[in-house]
């Protein structure tokens, strides 16, 4: 009997960026499977809602600045969005609950969906794909699918599942799911340009992971939408390796003189470098989001070319660029 080749799952086969490149090759998938729900009436329990408030339960910094994204897109909003890590006691009938975990056996939200479903609460459940979190809700639950091939952390699909339910209260499905299936398109199309065939000079995921090599990175924005951009990608980005934060433009501005560091000493014939050097310090640089000027120094601009429209569809592909840059390894360039 011949061995079974499970190559194309340990990843043993493959370049290490191209496995870790697969899930963020997915977010255009993970987006268009969420307008192919609203298509076939699957979100059909929560159109033309007019709930009090919608919660949001989660656990973890990313999954909340995803949370926040969507709040400012959708800004101004006609209900409060609430961003929670603990069930309100006032949750009832008139309010709509979104549930969203990584964890398969997270019995913290079993309960408050089970807590919720008692009290008449339409809810929405963004997990895993299998466990016996997805076993146990209740049945009235909107249990959002999964890819099947999907198996790390997808801020389009936290994004995107978040936004449609505000969407489904005041919009056609149908308008919503052409909506969703032009946001894919683009994703895709950005994700084309940060695949790891392509080198820097044609790959803006890596020149954006170039900039960020030992350096101390903060994230910013100057607009509302930038700002949230930021915040995500710096969770991220400090998840995975890539240690950085995020400011408020003009936070980050006034911060400037203390991150840049003092100015290096003038050349002097009477300079001892082991008398009079300060200990060296790492570089400080920035990426504003959602900009196509940086307009502050040591700092890089990211911003969207082509037809991207809509906020929403500039955001998630700036959320798979920043995603993107994770996965690349800054390798030594020959002498």
């Amino acid at each position: 009997m011949a061995d079974e080749d499970n190559t194309f799952y340990d990843g043993s086969a493959y370049d290490p960026e191209t496995v870790k490149f697969f899930d963020v090759a997915q977010e255009g998938a993970q987006v268009r499977l969420i307008g192919n729900l609203v298509a076939q009436g699957a979100f059909r329990a929560f159109e033309g809602l007019r709930p009090r408030s919608v919660v949001v339960l989660s656990q973890g910094v990313i999954n909340h600045n995803a949370a926040r994204l969507v709040e400012t897109l959708h800004s101004p909003m006609r209900q409060p969005l609430v961003i929670t890590s603990t069930l309100p006691q006032y949750i009832g009938a008139l309010d709509v609950l979104v549930v969203i975990t990584d964890n398969g056996a997270d019995d913290a939200a079993l309960k408050a969906l089970i807590t919720a479903a008692q009290r008449g609460v339409a809810t929405m459940l963004v997990g895993p794909g299998s466990g016996p979190l997805i076993d146990e809700s209740p049945h009235d639950t909107f249990v959002l699918p999964i890819l099947p091939t999907a198996t790390g952390l997808s801020p389009a699909r936290i994004v995107a599942s978040i936004s449609t339910l505000l969407d489904l209260f005041e919009v056609d499905q149908q308008i919503i799911a052409d909506r969703l299936d032009h946001v894919a398109d683009r994703i895709d199309e950005e994700a084309e340009t940060l695949s790891p065939e392509r080198d820097e000079l044609v790959n803006p995921g890596r020149k954006l992971r170039a900039f960020a090599e030992n350096a101390r990175i903060v994230h910013t924005g100057r607009s509302d939408v930038g700002l949230a951009i930021a915040h995500v990608i710096a969770s991220l980005w400090t998840r995975r390796g890539l240690v950085s934060t995020s400011l408020d433009y003009a936070e980050l501005y006034e911060s400037l003189p203390e991150l840049r560091g003092p100015e290096p000493a003038v050349d002097s014939i009477f300079h001892d470098p082991f008398l009079d050097d300060t200990p060296m310090v790492v570089p400080f640089k920035a990426v504003v989001w959602a900009e196509e000027d940086p307009g502050i120094p040591d700092a890089m601009a990211q911003s969207c070319d082509g037809p991207s429209k809509g906020a929403l569809t500039q955001a998630l592909r700036l959320l798979v660029r920043g995603q993107s840059a994770t996965i690349y390894s800054i390798k030594e360039k020959d002498l």
